[in-house]
């Protein structure tokens, strides 16, 4: 018996503004009520910052109207959780935090209420959408990447102490044939959560699929 494809079993669907979302999502409902297989288990939406970011002007009659569509947004997306008992991941972007003359922190966090900042590639950064996305979700995980030096290689004798795979990359490391392998690993940190402690997994993703780091 030949094995099942799982991206059989998804459904993708493309939009370009807010307004395409939620009429969408109306349709989804009979989807989910009446799947033409396995009910529908995760809805995923990548991503939100997308839709809001470049079509609202920094006014504030524009800022009124994206924070009402992000209610009307997460009120969707948690009844369809409620009513179809299935999860819902929506990706947000970040933005560089940005130090104000004078002041004690970023001005990004005071805004966003980030009791720490967070970190990713080198960069102090924060979720994007402000505030008012913020009081529309239930959890917030952040997902970040770092590279680590973990190796060196001599391109001239083509000699390494290390095995490159997928999550490796090499830097040059002067002008002769010397690189150093750095690996990237990736974070996955509960910012916020009611029911889950501040914990957080440290994972690498290689050609065989991801793998799980323990310290």
């Amino acid at each position: 018996m030949a094995e099942s494809d799982p991206c059989d079993n998804v459904f993708v669907q493309s939009v370009h503004t807010i307004e395409e979302l939620l009429n969408f999502l109306d349709q989804t409902e009979v989807l989910l009520s009446r799947p033409p297989g396995m009910p529908v288990r995760l809805v995923v939406i990548d991503s939100v910052a997308a839709l809001f970011r470049s079509d609202f002007d920094n006014t504030a009659k524009d800022l009124m109207k994206r924070a009402g569509l992000f209610f009307k947004l997460s009120s969707k997306l948690k009844c369809f959780a409620h009513k179809f008992n299935l999860a819902v991941v929506v990706t947000n972007h970040v933005v560089d935090c940005i130090e104000s003359e004078g002041s004690t922190g970023p001005v990004n966090d005071l805004q966003l209420g980030n009791f720490t900042s967070l970190v990713s590639s080198g960069r102090r950064v924060a979720p994007a959408l402000g505030l008012s996305w913020s009081h529309c979700i239930n959890t917030r995980l952040f997902l970040s990447r770092t590279e680590e030096p973990t190796g060196f290689f001599n391109h001239a004798c083509n000699s390494s102490d290390k095995t490159l795979n997928q999550s490796n990359s090499v830097t040059p490391l002067d002008e002769s044939s010397n690189f150093w392998i750095t690996t990237v690993k990736r974070k996955l940190l509960v910012v916020y959560a009611p029911h889950l402690p501040r914990i957080s997994c440290d994972f690498v993703i290689e050609r065989d699929g991801m793998r799980g780091i323990s310290y």
